[in-house]
């Protein structure tokens, strides 16, 4: 009887880890950039699931740098967050953000230490840093 139940609990415990494996894997994939829009304008990023995160230049009050190693952002390791106010503002990964110019972008608003930005996403996981606020 005592096998049984051993062998019910694993049986049990494995279907639990599929379970939770599979729910990470979906996460990762809603939160996956399906387009990343870098203009004059703005940035716009467009994820799997069909949520949009949409910034204006001229609205951008803060940027911040998160380093991670956990999460559904955990391969990039370090993400740019651009804020606008409460509804609007969009992050970046930075594989994202050095190959569609947004590093370029936000280095270019008034007042930029590029050597923060640096530091910042030099810094070990995790952390968070404001590296930039509109004066």
């Amino acid at each position: 009887m005592s096998l049984v139940v051993v062998v019910g609990a694993l049986l049990v415990f494995a279907v639990l880890i599929a379970l939770r494996r599979n729910e990470r894997k979906g996460r990762e994939a809603k939160a996956a950039t399906a387009e990343l829009v870098v203009d004059a304008e703005g940035v716009r990023r467009t994820l799997s699931d069909g949520r949009e995160e949409v910034v204006r230049w001229d609205e951008v009050t803060e940027v911040e740098v998160i380093t991670t190693k956990v999460g559904v952002h955990r391969h990039d390791g370090v993400l740019l967050v651009l804020g606008g106010d409460e509804e609007r503002g969009c992050l970046v990964p930075s594989g994202l953000a050095t190959g569609h110019g947004v590093i370029e972008r936000v280095t270019a608003l008034p007042g930029f230490d590029v050597r923060a930005l640096v530091a910042a996403m030099e810094a070990a996981p995790p952390s968070r840093t404001t590296v930039w606020t509109r004066a």
